[in-house]
């Protein structure tokens, strides 16, 4: 019996044994697995389930094997905080991208570049157009475009381009695809192009110059801004319609039909200037993290915006509400409507990177453009946020 009892106890030793070992062994797969999956950026970013978390993760993909499928999973979260679509660049360069986006008066269309001509996008769809490639040429074929708007009837669309000695105007016919007119700025390239509101003169400016063009009649008006950065249009009061240019805290107003200079404001702001909405109706300044709104007409601050994520980039207004889309550096997209709280409507992770530029357009929408491509957003879906992601709504 006692030699039974001890044959037992060796069998149950051995036994303990071998599971506790295994126990370990176990525990320590496990453990790696742990660790392999804290260290693996895919498992985490589909543990966190969040824009944020896949956007961080496409900032370290470089064409890994999971891009597309984070693509995919980022488009269905952000649909819901106010993704429309995403404007196809398949036809570019690997390392090219969009720019300068500007939508039709009705909000449909997006007039943009891959840097070498106009194209056209559908902004609910975001497919492009297929007639970018056979259209808008000129005589030695695609030129590199510097500048572009569409004319608030959408009849017409202008572009700035680089010249000969200087910089070059060009005014395209929606309907027919001709080329209207072109003109010729000597001595400068042409930074920005913007129609008036009558779609009759198209505004310019380079490095110093600024003026109108009217590409029927062939009238052609130059004066000079120093530092000029910004141009705009805006309805004054008395109800005539003046063309407005922006260097630093100087605020210029200048007569359509002849540039004479009509009154100079100062801005008091110690801030850099941003730019003037599109619209004409506000200028902003900008410091980092701080936005400031000032109004163009009276020269009087607005509303101010602080403490964002990111350094601010750009801003666009949307006209029908004033409501006011900011862009970041950490490439978060911000509404705001600087006449209802100091804190902003909604925001959404948008970009992988910084936001180089934003445009608002008809029916609540806005376009941004980053590293990672061009997105149409819905403002309204926008202002809607889960109330764990920011600030609570102002009532």
């Amino acid at each position: 019996m006692t030699a039974f009892l001890n044959f037992l106890e060796k069998i149950l030793t051995w036994f303990f044994s071998l599971a506790f070992g295994a126990l370990i062994i176990y525990g320590g797969l496990r453990y790696s697995h742990y660790r392999e999956d804290e260290a693996n950026p895919w498992v985490q970013a589909q543990k966190k389930n969040t824009a944020e978390a896949y956007l961080d993760f496409l900032r370290g993909c470089q064409s890994c094997p999971q891009q597309q499928a984070a693509k995919k999973q980022l488009d269905e979260l952000q649909r819901v905080t106010g993704l429309l679509s995403r404007l196809g660049q398949e036809h570019l360069p690997a390392r090219a991208g969009i720019t300068l986006p500007v939508f039709s008066p009705d909000g449909k269309v997006i007039l943009a570049t891959g840097g070498r001509g106009p194209d056209f996008w559908d902004a609910e769809t975001g497919r492009r157009d297929s007639h970018g490639d056979k259209t808008f040429t000129s005589r030695g074929g695609r030129d590199q475009v510097d500048a572009l708007d569409f004319a608030r009837d959408g009849r017409r669309i202008g572009a700035g381009m680089a010249g000969r000695e200087g910089g070059r105007l060009m005014v395209w016919d929606l309907t027919t695809e001709a080329l209207i007119a072109e003109h010729e700025v000597e001595g400068f390239d042409v930074k920005t192009v913007l129609f008036s509101p009558d779609s009759v003169w198209l505004g310019w400016r380079g490095e110093g110059p600024v003026g109108l063009w009217n590409p029927v009649s062939g009238k052609f008006l130059r004066s000079t801004h120093a530092g000029v950065t910004s141009i705009g249009f805006h309805n004054a009061p008395n109800g005539r319609t003046y063309f407005i240019t922006a260097a630093g805290r100087e605020l210029s107003t200048w007569e359509m039909t002849s540039m004479e200079l009509v009154k100079e404001q100062r801005i008091d702001s110690d801030r850099p200037l941003l730019g003037i909405s599109r619209d004409g109706r506000v200028i902003a300044y900008s410091d980092g993290k701080v936005l400031e709104i000032w109004d163009t007409v009276t020269a009087k601050a607005l509303a101010s915006l602080r403490d964002l994520q990111g350094d601010i980039t750009a801003f666009c207004r949307d006209t029908a509400t004033g409501r006011i889309v900011v862009g970041t550096q950490a490439g978060f997209l911000y509404l705001w409507d600087p006449l209802v709280s100091p804190l902003p409507q909604g925001h959404v992770a948008a970009h992988e990177g910084p936001i180089d530029a934003v445009s608002c357009g008809a029916e609540a929408r806005a376009v941004s453009t980053g590293w990672d491509g061009a997105k149409v957003w819905n403002l309204e879906k926008l202002k809607v946020r889960p109330p764990e992601t920011g600030p609570r709504r102002h009532r």
